[in-house]
């Protein structure tokens, strides 16, 4: 199984729409998950394209993944075609524990991973999530009073 590696030996990608979903479960990657070369899976296939999810449902799933890298070493976070969902759930998981900057970050994922589409709703639950249209709206009144005030 081929995945869209992130972060060395941390952080990958994968849409696992073509393999049977009961073999492909939360935490089942590989037979042996002991070996080096395993990856652990994080299943966001829960995860709606529609803009339905709650920021809880991003927290969750984030924290999932990381919790899987912690333990574990590494983790696959896996949607149906490793377009938007996983990929979406990879950023908040580099802005909230490696402490990179959103921009960056979706930078990098659309670097590392070619076929990265993150749906805009999932863009902006996340900026929210992390305050992060708050602190554009912020700078945007801010601008938008200087202009009235001269």
């Amino acid at each position: 199984m081929t995945i869209s590696i992130i972060i060395e030996d941390k952080l990958a990608t994968r849409g696992i729409a073509e393999y049977n979903y009961e073999y492909v479960e939360e935490g089942i990657y590989q037979s042996n998950q002991n070996l080096p070369y395993s990856w652990k899976v994080a299943n966001v296939r829960s995860l709606q394209d529609n803009g339905s999810n709650s920021l809880g449902d991003y927290q969750k799933h984030i924290d999932i993944a990381f919790n899987m890298i912690r333990e574990h070493g590494k983790v696959a976070i896996c949607c149906s075609y490793g377009i938007s969902r996983s990929n979406a759930i990879a950023l908040g998981v580099l802005v909230k524990y490696f402490d990179m900057n959103f921009d960056e970050a979706e930078i990098l994922i659309k670097q590392k991973v070619e076929k990265a589409d993150i749906n805009p709703e999932h863009i902006k639950k996340l900026k929210k999530l992390f305050n992060k249209d708050k602190d554009e709206n912020d700078a945007n009144t801010e601008i938008e009073t200087k202009k009235n005030e001269e």
